[in-house]
């Protein structure tokens, strides 16, 4: 059963904007470079980040494409916001996840 939120488009925005900077981020740690923001990311395995790149893929794909094969559930999103932190997306992607799943959370009681 899909379940629908009531401000599944603001949930939505926030999950691609989040998946977006990530993947920015993770490519800036993939090629060593400094991030924008002033955080550098220079110090990550590659590995890391590219694995972060697959994470922030499925983070994009899950916003566009709900429940086809990942759930647009505000957990999943909680837990897609705890990996991009790990794997060099960055505290402004996972943010924005975090947001997005405590939006979710407080429809769901």
């Amino acid at each position: 059963m899909v379940k629908k939120y009531k401000n599944e488009g603001l949930m939505k925005f926030l999950t691609v904007i989040g998946g977006l900077v990530a993947l920015a981020s993770q490519i800036f740690a993939l090629l060593n470079y400094t991030w924008p923001l002033g955080r550098y990311v220079g110090f990550y395995d590659p590995v890391y980040a590219i694995i972060g790149i697959i994470i922030s893929i499925i983070t994009i794909y899950t916003a566009i494409n709900p429940n086809n094969p990942f759930p647009f559930h505000w957990l999943f999103l909680f837990v897609l916001g705890i990996l991009l932190v790990v794997f060099a997306g960055g505290i402004v992607a996972c943010a924005l996840l975090i947001i997005a799943a405590l939006i979710g959370l407080i429809e769901a009681l």
